[in-house]
């Protein structure tokens, strides 16, 4: 099945930003980290006011624009290094929104469409902590960040841009609070028919944390590990048009969290948290007005808990072997209804390095029928084979 070439690239934002946080983590050995959620408000419009170049030479000015002030919220994690040094990475959603309004040539104005634009942003920053100041510690923070769009529209946002802020730290025992003002400068959209979006992005955002250390992450006397999971499918997640209709469907990406039990050296209990959207473009043909193409995106999460076994468990580098059920929740659903369980089974390796082990795995998911009429082509492919690197400590 084709790919589409637009989409091809929304994805890869959200696995780097998920490589570069494990390609850190290392330097964490025997530090805290914490988790939290993080809200906030943009304070610049999403959109700045421009005329709508698709009518051009009439009186009435069609003018896009954007006035409210969105709200900002997701979770985050952040690994302390030392010397005042940390790494934190986030998945924020944000709702971008966009307006349009007619302005007659008597100054009157009516209002017109609206719509907003879904995003996931993933800003990956290194902060550094001064000394304490009456009681708060101040912070400066920057580094790269990734964006995601997950329903169609007019908009297509860039996906990379660079992020700098400021803000303090106050503690009370293990829980962290942190306003800060962040700016990011996104990458240009593109030129019309795409609307951009304002390039300059200004936000007063606020985390709260909680701060563990991986020694203390213990179920009774065993051992639990957390981490982060990404990968790529190798299948496509929808299933095909019938001639002559067809679809073009990016092969996308999965990204998430992961939760290990260790029962024994052998044996132990996983979960993930997988989010993975399906984007596909339907491809038809009127006789009169020619080719058509209408975009969308299926969101799911993924929720696998499997039993895992270890080869040779004093070994560096050990097989695995995993199954169990998988539960799946979908949202965005554009006409489809993906099953909400299946079974799943992979295999890989595992090694360890000080406290972080990676697991590069291979997974193969048999997902239940959907729930559909039998005339309809929106249906998800039961089959799924992904690849998939989990990184816990």
């Amino acid at each position: 099945m084709p790919v589409a070439a637009g989409n091809r690239g929304r994805g890869a934002g959200t696995v780097r930003a998920f490589i570069v946080l494990a390609a850190l983590v290392p330097a964490a050995h025997g530090q805290r980290t914490s988790f939290g959620f993080t809200g906030g408000v943009n304070l610049t419009h999403d959109f700045p006011t421009t005329r709508d170049p698709s009518v051009p030479g009439v009186s009435t000015e069609i003018d896009r624009y954007s006035e409210r002030h969105g709200t900002i919220f997701g979770v985050s994690v952040e690994v302390e290094i030392g010397r005042g040094l940390s790494l934190e990475g986030s998945a924020l959603r944000r709702q971008l929104d966009l307006r349009f309004r007619s302005v007659y040539p008597d100054g009157t104005i009516e209002e017109g469409a609206r719509t907003r634009i879904g995003t996931w942003e993933w800003p990956v920053l290194m902060k550094y902590r001064l000394p304490a100041v009456w009681g708060a510690h101040p912070f400066v923070e920057a580094g790269p960040s990734f964006r995601t769009r997950h329903n169609p529209a007019p908009s297509e946002p860039s996906q990379i841009g660079g992020t700098a802020g400021a803000g303090l730290e106050f503690r009370a025992g293990r829980f962290r609070v942190s306003p800060a003002i962040r700016y990011t400068r996104w990458r240009y959209d593109g030129d019309f028919p795409r609307i951009a979006t304002g390039r300059d992005q200004v936000e007063f955002v606020t985390g709260i944390s909680y701060a563990v250390s991986p020694a203390s992450w213990r179920f009774g006397d065993r051992k639990v590990r957390l981490g982060l999971a990404a990968g790529m499918p190798l299948t496509a997640g929808l299933e095909p048009l019938a001639p002559p209709e067809r679809r073009e469907e990016s092969r996308g990406y999965l990204a998430g969290v992961a939760v290990e039990l260790e029962l024994n050296r052998r044996w132990s209990i996983e979960a993930n948290g997988l989010y993975r959207p399906f984007r596909a473009v339907n491809v038809g043909f009127h006789p009169r007005f020619g080719e058509f193409r209408f975009e969308f995106t299926v969101l799911t999460w993924q929720i696998p808990v499997l039993g895992k076994y270890r080869f040779r468990p004093g070994s560096v580098v050990r097989p695995v072997v995993e199954a169990g059920p998988s539960f799946r929740l979908s949202g965005n659903l554009n006409g489809y209804n993906p099953s909400r369980y299946g079974f799943t089974a992979g295999g890989g390796v595992e090694t360890d390095y000080k406290a972080l082990r990676v697991a590069p795995l291979l997974r193969y998911t048999r997902w239940a029928a959907d729930s559909r009429p039998w005339w309809s082509g929106a249906g998800t492919a039961p089959n799924q084979l992904e690849l998939l690197v989990a990184v816990t400590f």
